[in-house]
């Protein structure tokens, strides 16, 4: 978005009427919703803080912007793990696409017991396909142990993985597809600035303004939200106005944002009358084991492959854990994401891996559900302050014993797996994350337990929602893009189906 552009954009929130609902936050979520609206008529601005990922690059501005604190012993990264760019995190994201299993949904051990999911899978699978359709998810036919599905994914797979399949199937491990968002065009990544932003903006509907971030939102004595406070990066500060706002930008961002909002109706912030916003953040670790195969004919065939595996999702909750969801990947060469994370910081494993990469190597991976608990959570730093002189956020964030229970017990299913698959010289490598921010502001039906509530509205503002994964309940042990998606697409509905009815009131009234 150019200069010009951006002025324009800015003088038109001075001069236009407000519109009916303000999006903050460009990512899968606030991008998703806003085409949906804009393409139903309603007019809607979606308001971003970061520009073009080159800004993102060059700008130390913004990497300020996005900077966060993070304590506890799960020592968890804060680097590559937020932005400020059009689009969000999407601009890194690998494009992988699994609903939650019907399970997830239902009571099981990690489930909080005041504060169950106030959804079902039935009430998000149309939704689903409607997202898998949004994020044109390629994928073919999924096995049993998958979630239930009532047509094939919109795209057939591609690559072709069935010799990975034939392999850990004699291992007894049942693998699938991994269903992927794909472009129309330009390279293999999904970006949502390229495939969904458009769309928003093809309306006449729908007003992009980037380069604007919201510290605040004001509300009148009724707890409905007036205007959101804005500043440019050149502080200076801005007043945006409009019947319905939804914050969309991010598992992190997003509590902040409503601590940040203190006023004398909201002493702890909005949202938090019982202390919920910020706790029960979790994130989904991951454990990386990788052996090489034996030169034999059927490994001498191998063909770079990537593939999932459900038969292991329900293994550990029989034992009072969570989830598992495995990636299993054979390759030539070593898996290209972990020398992404491994190769440059941890030297000592370059002369294993270079000694491997002549050899077929078949690495698995297990994504882990962390049990979600108060005590890791989402607060104001009482020391470090953003460019604008607002306090950053502060994670806090402990492995419970569940977690390392399950990180025990997924250690012990995988090595078994990759012996029987016929590896050998078995390694672990150090655990990783996945980027995904979970938990924050819960739903549920009581303002004592959540945040928001099944419509995703915050329970004490009657014109405020929020949109993303900070809603779950649980994080369940899938990539959460998929479920944002169909939250996105549930919530633009219920959205379109309020403002007509709150029109047609005004129409009678008016009459």
């Amino acid at each position: 978005m150019s200069r010009r552009t951006l002025e324009q954009n800015l003088a038109a929130l001075d001069t236009a009427d407000p519109p009916d609902v303000c999006i903050i936050g460009s990512g899968p979520a606030g991008a998703t919703l806003g085409a949906d609206l804009a393409e139903r008529g309603i007019r809607t601005f979606i308001l971003e803080s970061g520009n073009s990922l080159i800004d993102w690059f060059r700008d130390d501005r913004l990497k300020r912007l996005a900077e966060y604190e993070s304590h506890g012993d799960a020592r968890y990264p804060v680097e590559r793990t937020t932005s400020r760019i059009i689009g969000g995190n999407s601009n890194f994201w690998t494009g992988r696409c699994e609903r939650f299993h019907p399970s997830d949904f239902e009571p099981h051990p990690y489930t909080p017991p005041d504060n169950p999911w106030p959804l079902k899978y039935r009430d998000l699978e149309a939704d689903y396909y409607r997202a898998e359709q949004t994020l044109r998810v390629r994928g073919g036919p999924l096995s049993e142990y998958a979630p239930p599905r009532e047509s094939p994914l919109p795209l057939p797979p591609r690559p072709d993985i069935s010799a990975l399949k034939r392999r850990m199937k004699r291992a007894g491990l049942v693998l699938d597809d991994s269903p992927t968002a794909t472009p129309r065009s330009g390279l293999r990544f999904f970006r949502v600035h390229k495939e969904i932003l458009p769309r928003f903006l093809a309306s006449k509907h729908g007003t992009l303004i980037s380069g604007l971030t919201v510290t605040r939102l004001h509300h009148d004595h009724s707890g409905a939200i007036t205007a959101a406070e804005a500043r440019t990066l050149d502080g200076a500060v801005r007043t945006v106005r409009a019947r319905l706002f939804v914050v969309a930008c991010g598992g992190i961002q997003t509590p902040r944002l409503l601590l940040l909002s203190r006023s004398e109706r909201f002493p702890h912030g909005i949202g938090n009358d019982y202390d919920r916003v910020g706790r029960g953040f979790n994130e989904h670790p991951s454990l990386n084991f990788y052996g090489t195969l034996r030169a034999d004919r059927s490994a001498l065939s191998l063909k770079h492959a990537i593939g999932r595996t459900h038969q292991l999702y329900e293994t550990c909750r029989g034992e009072g854990l969570g989830a598992i969801h495995a990636v299993v990947i054979q390759s030539w060469v070593f898996p290209n994401h972990l020398l992404r994370y491994r190769l440059v910081d941890v030297p000592r494993h370059l002369i294993r891996i270079l000694s491997r990469a002549v050899r077929p190597t078949l690495y698995m991976s297990p994504t882990l559900e962390m049990r979600p608990v108060d005590e890791n959570r989402i607060t104001l730093s009482p020391s470090r302050t953003d460019p604008f002189g607002d306090p950053i956020a502060r994670l806090t964030l402990n492995f419970s014993e569940d977690d390392r229970r399950l990180m025990n017990r997924s250690r012990e299913l995988c090595m078994q797996q990759l012996r029987k698959a016929g590896a050998v010289d078995i390694d672990e490598i150090e655990q990783t994350w996945s980027r995904h921010h979970l938990g924050a502001c819960r739903m549920g039906h009581s303002p004592k337990t959540s945040v928001v509530d099944p419509d995703l509205r915050v329970h004490p503002c009657p014109n405020l929602y929020l949109c993303g994964s900070e809603v779950f309940v649980t994080g369940a042990a899938v990539q959460p893009v998929l479920t944002i998606g169909s939250l996105a697409h549930r919530l633009a509905r219920h959205l379109a189906r309020r403002l007509e009815r709150e029109s047609l009131r005004a129409d009678t009234f008016a009459a």
